[in-house]
């Protein structure tokens, strides 16, 4: 067998595979090497380790003390070992945690009370009290639906119990298509502040659908009364009763529930399916797309989705949750042949509702065929204010909404602050430490934090690296089923694996571990893909990254293997005359690569 050198190639794949990825609303997502054990802990847990705000010398001024470690009775070894790990954390921070932190969360809690105001502004009303609310019957949906006892994910409507009538849908539906074909002028709608645009999605939010209908349609046929009809008595009970009244440390009488944002969504997948410009550049042949939304998580507390249309009406659709691939886990591997009994949740019918915490990373599930409307219905919760009280003060962040914003606006917050580069790497760690302090087991927050310290590892020491990868190990704990996750994990091993401090008998171990950590990903991927997620740019990336990984093990087999998995047999460099958005130019580079890789492989199997 002729074999020739991969080091060449290699390496210029390899800097080609570095890349950075935008944040957006609610999944901001972090640096990927292209970059790109079940999940137990109780629901948003009171955090047995905490960070004290203390006034300092009476005069006004706060800072960030960390209060003694305590294990206490009943503290379970993971967050024993995350006590361990935040220690670590606070003194690589040093001063910048009491000079910084303040300043984070009063930034929070602005962006909080912004919020808030601009929903009362809206046309949606808040949580009242004292009405007649109807009783919403409803059913625990766990991971895996044959199996109740499985982790419990969401909750659906029982049959009895739709959130809408037809006649209520039919209603929403005509003053909906009302608003899409306004005249041009009358355009006054907000924007979207957070959802992910696609080709064949058609969006409008319920708050301009209902002012619209105020003013062009008469009062018995607007549908103010129908959308505050299902919010007071219907959607907030239900919320309240089933998600609030069991939250764990938190007096939910403090809370009032109001609508973060609401938006009447139409999935189109003709529309989807005539314009794959993507598709056509990459694999110059048409697949079957779909129109759906990636992975991510809501900002939101509660997410409800209302079905507005009879499954008869399309094909696909649905709410895919990354945690339902947990039933796939055998023992310590996944077992990618199972996933045909994994399907996309959806409600009983139309006009019943799906609800799961906005925290929990899902998908809308591509719809292949025909039309799907659905009506989703973010809901958020702010404390209550005195009607007497006129202060202009900032009302604090729920802890699950706190944490979310941390994750979310850190490299906006820290690029903005004037610092220099060492400085504003500390200062995104440090919003994911607060986050992590608000809800301990946010495996998302324990990631960026991982992927926070990887960066600052280039400008530091080797023990950072470490610790970064047991950060990045410790979000395994709570988020299994991410292949983000254990992509970048595989990243951060295989740098640990290239520094020099490293003994045989730990190079082995570690060579081990960035291969599980790689394959791992590739089957999380394959199977969100099967399903109908849209999930083919970082399954793209993660089989390039564990092929790399591989060629340079010599295992050429293996990165053929996986490399086949995402190049198609008559893969070409694509159509360069289509315009491509950044993302698809992105992917279309990675698909080269990857074709490249697996040539080159092949060449020194022959």
């Amino acid at each position: 067998m002729n074999r020739h050198s991969p080091s060449a190639i290699l390496s210029i794949l390899f800097i080609a595979s570095i890349w950075h990825s935008s944040a957006s609303f609610q999944l901001p997502t972090r640096p990927q090497r292209r970059l790109v054990s079940p999940r137990s802990p109780p629901r948003r847990p009171t955090p047995p380790f905490r960070l004290e705000l203390k006034h300092v010398n009476g005069g006004g001024v706060v800072a960030l003390v960390p209060s003694p470690i305590v294990i206490t009775e009943g503290t379970t070894p993971t967050y024993a070992a995350s006590h361990s790990l935040l220690r670590r954390v606070d003194e690589l921070l040093g001063e910048t945690l009491a000079k910084l932190a303040p300043s984070i969360l009063e930034s929070i809690d602005e962006q909080h009370e912004s919020d808030v105001k601009w929903a009362e502004s809206s046309s949606l009303p808040f949580e009242s009290e004292g009405l007649t609310c109807d009783i919403i019957e409803y059913d625990l949906v766990s991971a895996k639906e044959s199996t109740p006892s499985a982790q419990q994910i969401a909750i659906r409507t029982k049959e009895s119990s739709p959130l809408l009538s037809r006649d209520e849908i039919q209603r929403l539906k005509t003053s909906a298509e009302s608003y899409w074909n306004r005249p041009v002028e009358l355009d006054g709608s907000s924007t979207s502040r957070f959802t992910y645009q696609r080709k064949g999605n058609s969006e409008a939010h319920l708050s301009d659908i209902v002012k619209y209908s105020q003013t062009q349609q008469p009062q018995t046929k607007h549908v103010t009364n129908l959308v505050d009809e299902l919010l007071l008595k219907r959607v907030y009970p239900w919320v309240r009763e089933a998600f609030l009244s069991k939250e764990e440390g938190v007096d939910a009488r403090s809370l009032q529930l109001y609508v973060y944002d609401a938006l009447f969504i139409r999935y189109n997948a003709t529309e989807a399916n005539l314009d794959d410009t993507l598709s056509k550049a990459v694999y110059n042949k048409q697949r079957r797309k779909g129109a759906g939304q990636p992975l991510h998580r809501d900002l939101g507390y509660v997410s409800v989705n209302i079905m507005l249309n009879d499954q008869s009406d399309f094909e696909g659709g649905g709410t895919f949750f990354e945690n339902q691939i947990l039933s796939c886990w055998n023992g310590d591997k996944l077992d990618e042949s199972d996933d045909t009994r994994l399907k996309p949740l959806k409600p009983l019918g139309a006009g019943h509702a799906l609800a799961h915490d906005s925290s929990d990373r899902h998908a809308g599930a591509a719809t292949f065929e025909g039309v799907r409307d659905i009506l989703v219905i973010f809901i958020a919760a702010a404390h209550k204010r005195d009607s007497q009280d006129t202060s202009n003060s900032l009302r604090t962040a729920p802890r699950w909404e706190c944490a979310a914003r941390l994750k979310s606006t850190s490299r906006t917050y820290c690029s903005n602050s004037n610092a220099n580069n060492t400085d504003q790497l500390k200062c995104r760690i440090l919003h994911q430490r607060l986050a992590i302090e608000q809800v301990p087991s946010d495996g998302e927050a324990w990631q960026y934090l991982g992927m926070a310290l990887m960066e600052y590892a280039e400008v530091a020491n080797e023990s950072v690296l470490d610790l970064a990868v047991h950060c990045l190990e410790e979000a395994t704990r709570y988020t299994p089923c991410d292949g983000r996750l254990h992509n970048n994990l595989g990243i951060s091993l295989e740098r640990l694996l290239s520094t020099s401090n490293i003994d045989e008998g730990r190079t082995l171990q570690l060579r081990e571990r960035v291969a599980t950590a790689y394959r791992r990903a590739v089957s999380i991927q394959s199977i969100c893909e099967s399903i109908g997620c849209d999930v083919g740019a970082d399954y793209d990336r993660v089989c390039l990254n564990l092929g790399l990984y591989l060629s340079k093990q010599d295992d050429f087999m293996g990165a053929v293997d996986v490399l086949s998995r995402v190049v198609p047999q008559s893969a070409n460099s694509g159509d360069r005359s289509l315009e491509l958005d950044a993302e698809s130019w992105a992917r279309q580079r990675v698909m080269e690569d990857a074709s490249s890789l697996l040539s080159f492989c092949r060449k020194q199997l022959s």
